[in-house]
């Protein structure tokens, strides 16, 4: 947690100083400047220009890979360093795992360039605000390698691989329709009212909603849209009876905003579903 707390009061400062694009003392930036290129050049590297004075370079590409994008989930290790001194100030003896795009730690600059798979280092000039290891003006060296993105794609499809879950049907808006026990009778036509009983996940399992053990049943109307469209139009499918799992990205469940405290933005969802009446 130290560690973690250590990242982002780095990030913190940093991000308040480098958001004006020009340091307050211009000798001791362009000296930072210098020792950026510096470094760079003794490495043999021509390194990529961003923003706020910040370069970087993939040590190891990978073409192939994917950038991640807003509620991806990225796992990586990073290093933290003072440029000029190699003095470790912060780093990940496990993967850190989180949501991009949410939070802004100071490595997540570099992410934005880099793909799933490559090793890349950043360099960030220095700023009039110092931290421990780091003075004043002294660049910061940003490492991150082990970089794996998982789009909501990816990691339904882990899970249904996990499962060992055959896949019944599966929707071009990107539902997956597993039937686990067939129903009888006829699919309900648009109008009726399908009484259900079903319990709501998170892919890590997690239980966040349901009523299979009240006495109660949940109420959809065949043909509305009280329901997120992920859950909608897999109960549409479903005969009396029936009992399935489906499975479904934010995209059709409940968006970037997610709903209340109990299901955050960007989150793919699991719901065990059975028909147990039909008016």
């Amino acid at each position: 947690m130290k560690k973690v707390l250590l990242a982002f009061g780095i990030m913190l400062g940093m991000t308040s100083c480098l958001s004006n694009v020009e340091l307050a003392d211009e000798a001791k930036a362009k000296e930072s400047q210098a020792q950026i290129l510096s470094y760079f050049a003794k490495l043999n590297q021509n390194p990529i220009a961003i923003e706020d004075g910040s370069y970087y370079y993939v040590a190891k590409p990978n073409v192939a890979g994917e950038k991640a994008s807003k509620g991806d989930t990225v796992k990586m290790h990073y290093v933290l360093s003072n440029l000029l001194t190699g003095e470790v100030l912060d780093s990940t003896k496990n993967p850190l795992v989180y949501q991009y795009g949410f939070l802004n730690p100071i490595y997540a600059k570099l992410l934005a360039y880099i793909k799933e798979g490559e090793q890349a280092v950043m360099a960030l000039p220095g700023t009039s605000q110092s931290f421990v290891g780091l003075p004043a003006y002294t660049p910061l060296k940003v490492l991150v390698k082990d970089y794996v993105v998982r789009s909501q794609k990816d990691q339904i499809e882990e899970y249904i691989a996990k499962k060992k879950l055959t896949v019944t049907e599966q929707t071009a808006n990107g539902l997956r329709y597993i039937r686990l026990n067939p129903g009888t009778g006829e699919i309900p036509a648009s109008g009726k009212v399908v009484k259900l009983k079903y319990t709501g996940r998170f892919l890590n399992g997690f239980a966040f909603d349901g009523n299979m053990a009240r006495t109660d049943s949940f109420s959809v109307t065949i043909g509305g849209s009280s329901t997120v469209v992920g859950f909608q139009t897999g109960v549409e499918k479903m005969r009396l009876g029936e009992r399935a799992i489906l499975v479904f990205p934010s995209t059709i469940g409940y968006g970037e905003k997610g709903s209340g405290s109990s299901i955050p933005g960007y989150t793919p969802l699991v719901f065990e579903i059975y028909v147990a009446k039909i008016d």
